[in-house]
């Protein structure tokens, strides 16, 4: 990799030689400005891709938890007794009526964005915004 640490902060920017690029924003950062992780993923230092880290993390026990019961025959929230009626299209997971909602997300290609329906359980809709952010 030859380019340059794409970190800022504020109007200073960081000129060092990048040894891997942000998993999540796609910018290249040196050794002090990202972090490598057990799991072969490569975050940068910035705040909003950090963020994104840990909520990934927590999401995917989340995610097994809600599979698992739904597998069973029940709700994906942990507390519901309801019957399964709907499929979430972003954790896949099973949920009563009450905890599906139908939603909006927005959805990049290139420079376009565009929004399009989705079925969203409490969890994922509360995720949006998150990762919603570049």
């Amino acid at each position: 990799m030859r380019a340059t640490c794409q970190y800022r902060k504020r109007l200073s920017r960081c000129h060092r030689a990048a040894i891997a690029a942000c998993v999540f924003c796609g910018r290249t950062f040196c050794p002090e400005h990202g972090l490598h992780y057990d799991d072969e993923s490569d975050v940068c230092l910035r705040e909003v891709c950090q963020a994104k880290r840990q909520d990934l993390v927590a999401h995917l026990a989340w995610r097994q938890a809600a599979i698992e019961r739904s597998n069973r025959g029940f709700c994906g929230i942990p507390e519901c007794d309801g019957e399964r009626w709907g499929q979430c299209s972003k954790c896949h997971a099973l949920f009563c009526e009450r905890h599906l909602h139908d939603s909006e997300e927005k959805v990049r290609q290139g420079f376009a964005v565009f929004t399009r329906p989705a079925s969203m359980c409490d969890h994922c809709l509360a995720r949006n915004k998150l990762w919603s952010r570049r």
